[in-house]
């Protein structure tokens, strides 16, 4: 019979799941607002000023000074979204080197989200940034609560 888990154990997964659903609206957003993104990206950019002031946005969205900012978001999500299953599987499988392996993760992912806070990016990427932020903390409380050592320590 399986143990019954603590419910920051619990939480903390359902956290981790949050986590990976916000990031895929981030991804998906990237990929529906690509001009935008491109505008924010150019704004600090004077190449791309100028191109953007010449041609466009179609010829600054064809240029090959702009990164591929899809194909970033989705190979970073597919690649971020598998991490997270399989380290969710070992840590609720009681291995506590998960455990910091979900908080330095979680620490990367406020980093990035306060990077993005000042990226010049369209105001719902900054509101979702805000969010990866509060995420990753209560993620990270959850996984240093007295219950979910307790949790790691029966194994």
């Amino acid at each position: 019979m399986a143990r019954d888990r603590p419910g920051p154990v619990v939480n903390s997964m359902r956290v981790l799941g949050l986590i990976v659903a916000t990031s895929g609206v981030i991804t998906l957003l990237t990929w529906l607002m690509r001009d935008e993104v491109i505008l924010g990206w150019a704004e600090g950019n004077p190449s791309a000023q100028e191109i953007l002031a010449q041609g466009g946005i179609e010829q600054l969205r064809d240029s090959p000074i702009v990164p591929g900012f899809v194909a970033l978001a989705v190979v970073a999500f597919v690649g971020f979204a598998a991490l997270a299953v399989v380290l969710a599987s070992f840590f609720l499988g009681g291995h506590g080197w998960t455990r910091l392996v979900l908080t330095a993760t979680a620490g990367v992912g406020v980093l990035v989200g306060a990077v993005c806070l000042d990226a010049h990016l369209p105001t719902i990427f900054v509101v979702l940034s805000a969010l990866i932020i509060i995420e990753g903390l209560v993620l990270s409380y959850f996984l240093w609560h007295r219950e979910t050592t307790a949790y790691l320590r029966e194994v």
